[in-house]
């Protein structure tokens, strides 16, 4: 009688000891899936914000971690379109570097060389010229980067896209050419939402 009560109580301290330590482990264990996944999502929050910003370490940094290059924003705008928007030359050059789209529109169709023509960035127009993309793209309204660049007399700009063979014929869904646009009062909505500071689609800069 006396050992059937030793081994039992032995098996209740084994018991014990096994749920004790499977409560460690399970303290130590790694975050649940749905924990991953929050954090992949802020990582494509600071990468978007990084690329809008021109932080090219930052950028660089969240891509080497696994960062998702074609992450997109609310409105649909990779991190490529907002760095080659807002001039952004080094943090474009990471980006395609890490294999970004150049082709890739925004919901709207619009490219990260329609947005790089329409504020007139030259440089940033040179580099995405030479990527694998239709110089004559169009966004969903049919229009080019040649026609956004026309619109504010984008000069270099211009002389770039039709070098590389941007046809000044081609028309929009209104019927516009490159050249119409270039006389209009009327600009078209900017490939990139206004930044925070409140840059509307018309400014010239």
């Amino acid at each position: 009688m006396f050992r059937k009560l030793m081994w039992g109580a032995l098996g209740l301290l084994v018991l014990v000891f096994a749920v004790l330590t499977t409560a460690w482990w399970s303290l130590r264990a790694e975050p649940a899936p749905q924990g991953r996944l929050l954090a992949t999502s802020e990582a494509e929050r600071y990468l978007l914000a990084a690329a809008r910003e021109g932080d090219s370490e930052v950028v660089s940094g969240l891509l080497e971690a696994g960062t998702p290059v074609e992450a997109r924003d609310a409105r649909g705008f990779s991190p490529l379109i907002l760095a080659a928007y807002h001039g952004h030359l080094d943090t474009v050059r990471v980006l395609l570097s890490a294999g970004a789209d150049a082709c890739a529109g925004d919901p709207r169709g619009n490219t990260a060389l329609m947005g790089a023509a329409f504020k007139g960035h030259g440089d940033i127009v040179t580099l995405l010229n030479q990527q694998p993309c239709a110089v004559d793209q169009t966004n969903s309204l049919g229009q080019t980067a040649l026609m956004f660049a026309s619109l504010f007399g984008r000069q270099e700009v211009v002389d770039q896209l039709r070098e590389k063979g941007a046809s000044p014929d081609a028309r929009d869904d209104s019927g516009r050419s490159a050249q119409d646009w270039a006389r209009t009062q009327h600009a078209p909505q900017a490939p990139v939402a206004p930044a925070p500071s409140g840059e509307t689609s018309t400014a010239a800069h």
